[in-house]
């Protein structure tokens, strides 16, 4: 959209600051929400650089029209990669699906659901497992759905983000990473912005795979790791796991009061039908095939 139609668009509409990125940010996201003439709820997402927008988003009708602005020094590719990441996950709750902050691989035909806190591990054992040859069947949220007595995980995000330790520690080489994000030339580069602006996208599947949701066969929640686990995996109690989807949930304080009623409803008959466990992931990646024999293991007598 040119800058002068989308201004035009933003004018439309009067916006209230509902999430501000710190004024210190190199790199940030803020988020503003309004009403259209016709009274319908309509969000402004702005990610700037320097404290000056460099993408804008409008989002209207419920999450199903999506308008953008991006100014000449920002790549097409970081535009992309910022509608796959906050933009598609925001329009999927404005759209009233149930949307879990997790990274989901195939087993077999079905798919297993990984969630962990920034740390934990959640990205080093996905690529393990693609590594392996399963393939991605979503990284960072995953788009459900129930059907009688199943829960069904759609294929969303097929390239995992990771960071350059996962790469480094995996032997992954540096022609099969991809940059998230193309920065311009004057890019001022912090501690802070590095945690978001230096991931690459890994992705090695060759053969095509069936698109059709999956059944979802177990959700994996991953603790912090630890020198030397008593027990690589256990049963998590269904109380403990509503807990973490709570604290885990996608964009936490722009979510609407009927989505946050939509999505603890959803994830309370998630976890009557799931089965779910904790892994105690130890902190030695040599041994992370063992993490990995022990998951294949449950998912086969579960």
């Amino acid at each position: 959209m040119s800058a002068t139609s989308f201004v035009e668009l933003k004018e439309k509409f009067a916006f209230n600051k509902l999430k501000i990125s710190p004024s210190s940010a190199t790199f940030g996201e803020n988020i503003y929400s309004g009403n259209t003439p016709e009274n319908e709820g309509c969000f402004l997402f702005e990610y700037h650089d320097n404290q000056k927008p460099a993408v804008s988003f409008i989002i209207l009708s419920g999450g199903k029209s999506v308008f953008y602005h991006y100014t000449s020094t920002t790549s097409q590719q970081s535009v992309q990669t910022l509608l796959r990441g906050n933009i598609t996950k925001f329009c999927i709750q404005e759209q009233g699906k149930f949307c879990l902050h997790a990274s989901s691989m195939c087993i077999h035909d079905q798919v297993v659901l990984f969630i962990g806190q920034k740390g934990a591990g959640k990205s080093t054992l996905a690529t393990y497992f693609h590594l392996q040859g399963h393939a991605i069947w979503c990284d960072d949220y995953a788009l459900l759905r129930q059907k009688d007595n199943c829960f069904f995980a759609f294929q969303g995000e097929t390239s995992l983000k990771i960071n350059p330790d996962i790469a480094t520690a995996l032997a992954i080489p540096q022609k099969n990473l991809k940059p998230v994000f193309d920065l311009p030339a004057h890019w001022k580069r912090t501690a802070e912005s590095d945690i978001i602006t230096n991931k690459h996208y890994f992705n090695q599947q060759i053969a095509d795979v069936e698109i059709l949701p999956r059944k979802v066969a177990a959700i994996f929640f991953i603790n912090k790791r630890v020198p030397k686990p008593a027990n690589l995996i256990s049963i998590r109690k269904k109380s403990d796991a509503l807990s973490v989807l709570m604290d885990e949930i996608l964009l936490p304080g722009i979510n609407s009061k009927q989505y946050l009623k939509l999505y603890f409803q959803s994830a309370t008959r998630f976890l009557d039908i799931v089965p779910s466990y904790t892994i105690h992931a130890p902190d030695n990646i040599s041994r992370i095939h063992e993490v990995y024999d022990s998951v294949l293991e449950t998912i086969k007598t579960s």
